[in-house]
């Protein structure tokens, strides 16, 4: 899905907790402004991510559907895997100079090794 950063942490706040309009009162405007909610984009955000159907209202709240709250973890975890696979790849530039790190990185990262086995196998080595 094709959102602006904007739109994504929008959506972020709406899964971790429902938001009253923030035209509607001082509180919920301060509310808003405090969870880095843009005011002024804020109407325009939500109407499309509620056309989307990742957004609705719920009585006086804003809150994320079960289809916002399913994209918004797909792209955590998404992102998650991404900085995985960038570690993954920075340990093999460095195979070289530390091949019992890297394999430790890459066992690691595939899920084949545990955390505390990654950090017994090079000392075992060494």
């Amino acid at each position: 899905m094709d959102l602006t950063d904007a739109q994504w942490h929008l959506l972020g706040e709406l899964v971790t907790a429902g938001l009253a309009d923030p035209s509607h009162s001082g509180d919920s405007a301060a509310s808003a402004a405090a969870r880095g909610i843009d005011l002024q984009s804020f109407p325009a955000e939500v109407a499309l991510l509620a056309w989307l159907k990742l957004t609705c209202r719920v009585d006086d709240e804003w809150v994320a559907t079960d289809l916002g709250a399913a994209l918004h973890y797909r792209r955590l975890y998404e992102s998650a895997e991404l900085r995985l696979s960038e570690v993954a790849r920075f340990a093999a530039t460095n195979e070289a100079s530390a091949p019992r790190l890297t394999l430790a990185v890459r066992r690691l990262a595939q899920g084949s090794i545990s955390f505390e086995e990654a950090l017994r196998g090079p000392q075992r080595t060494a």
